[in-house]
């Protein structure tokens, strides 16, 4: 299994243009999955995505190529179109890691090695777009099996992700579902069982349930109108607390299942407003660890700094995030008290909404249980306003628009790179549970800024 720390990259059919890979309509619905020959792909129904060439994923984390994709470059003399300044002599671009495997070279500023300075990519540009690596053509998506039913989730590490512009997905079903073939034969992984929490695992069935009924809970009530996001995030954490309890979590798999499908249809038709509960302290203490660990994977990506310089930013992060030191170029925990979300912007509120209902799209993929999923989900969601009221603040603002926004939560998603081995261990953890939801609720709820220090 390649680990989310692969800078997966998609490609367009023509260098310079912004295209789609769309080529036909498909008739959907919100909770039908796409059949492509004899693999069902889930998809959700309402991303979009069409690549702009912004160069961002070019700068994001290492991407790996297979042992057959090295040799192929390696023939075709590819070390030519690579670049690096702060390199003399030949340097080949590919250094071996795990499991035979190879991965590009970056530049001193993270960049990728065949990036031009025109946001190009060089390969692209001499073999043309199939050329690419596989890892670049995927992105912005990610391939899970599990038991059998292949979900499809993105990146909210690209900005066209997280502002949910382009064509739909499900519009793309056909070229989507051949690029996971492709992917399955070069990074073949097992189906992973589905857990709603440790030791509750739960069918398919189920898990499409709870999916729904958070959908529904985002969903504007009988009459129309404009949906209360604080109102649904209050009304999902409270849900998702219920089920978690011991006493829920124990029933047999038939009874948990009755018992998500009665609650959940309650909870999502429910009128009546949720008092807003605040994220407790415990949950505020831990978000803090959780900042650190997003800003530090962040500059890890971005090689700001390495070394003995990187450790030392750390340690003053760790520092001023305790209170034991002056703000940094990167975090500031004050700023969040001093600048709101603007959430009169109906551009702010379908950002937010999206990411919300993306987060819910993307569970079930195996990797940890769904209520951790969902937790790790809102915290980097809070995460990202966080950071967009740092910079907003550092540029002498108090109010965070959608270009702000869409920034703050592009650079928390950065964390998916790093999120395997004990860091995916420890991350829910650092999360302080479906709690989490109330970080991200405290932006939402007037006067729309944290209410407290990070």
């Amino acid at each position: 299994m390649v680990q989310s720390h692969v800078s997966y990259r998609w490609t367009t059919s023509q260098q310079g243009r912004k295209v789609s890979l769309a080529t036909r309509s498909v008739g959907v619905n919100a909770e039908r999955t796409r059949r492509l020959g004899p693999v069902k792909l889930e998809i959700s129904s309402d991303q979009r995505f069409t690549c702009q060439q912004c160069g961002m994923c070019c700068r994001g984390a290492w991407v790996v190529v297979t042992p057959d994709e090295a040799v192929r470059y390696r023939k075709l003399g590819a070390a030519r179109w690579f670049s690096d300044p702060t390199e003399t002599g030949d340097v080949d671009p590919f250094e071996p890691v795990a499991h035979g495997h190879f991965r590009i070279r970056k530049r001193k500023d993270g960049a990728c090695g065949f990036l031009s300075d025109d946001n190009r990519c060089r390969i692209h540009m001499e073999l043309g777009a199939e050329a690419k690596p596989l890892a670049c053509r995927v992105f912005p998506f990610r391939f899970h099996a599990v038991e059998g039913r292949p979900l499809v989730t993105t990146s909210a590490s690209c900005p066209t992700i997280v502002r949910n512009t382009g064509a739909l997905l499900v519009d793309q079903a056909r070229e989507i579902g051949a690029l996971r073939a492709e992917w399955a034969r070069a990074f073949p992984e097992k189906a992973e069982p589905l857990l709603f929490a440790a030791g509750r695992s739960i069918d398919v069935a189920t898990l499409a349930a709870i999916k729904a009924a958070l959908r529904r809970m985002l969903e504007p009530a009988a009459g129309g109108g404009e949906v209360d996001l604080a109102f649904a995030v209050e009304r999902m954490a409270r849900w998702l607390e219920d089920l978690s309890r011991h006493r829920v979590t124990r029933l047999p798999p038939a009874a948990f299942a009755e018992y998500v499908e009665l609650t959940g249809r309650h909870a999502a038709e429910t009128a009546a407003p949720a008092p807003p509960a605040p994220a407790s302290a415990v949950t505020r203490l831990l978000s803090r660890g959780y900042l650190f660990t997003v800003v530090s994977v962040r500059e890890h990506v971005g090689a700001s700094a390495n070394g003995l310089a990187r450790h030392l930013r750390r340690m003053r992060h760790l520092a001023h995030l305790h209170g034991l030191a002056p703000a940094t170029d990167a975090l500031d925990r004050v700023a969040p008290r001093r600048v709101s979300l603007d959430t009169a912007d109906p551009e702010v509120r379908r950002i937010v909404r999206h990411a919300l209902r993306a987060a819910i799209d993307g569970l079930g993929t195996g990797r940890r249980a769904v209520i951790d999923e969902l937790a790790v989900q809102a915290a980097t969601l809070a995460a990202g306003i966080a950071l967009a009221a740092m910079a907003v603040h550092r540029q002498g603002g108090d109010r965070i628009d959608a270009h702000a926004l869409t920034v703050g939560l592009t650079a928390a998603s950065q964390l998916g790179y790093a999120d395997q081995g004990a860091l995916a261990t420890v991350l829910p953890s650092l999360t302080g549970g479906v709690d989490a939801l109330r970080l991200v609720n405290r932006w939402l709820r007037p006067p729309h800024r944290a209410t407290a220090e990070v």
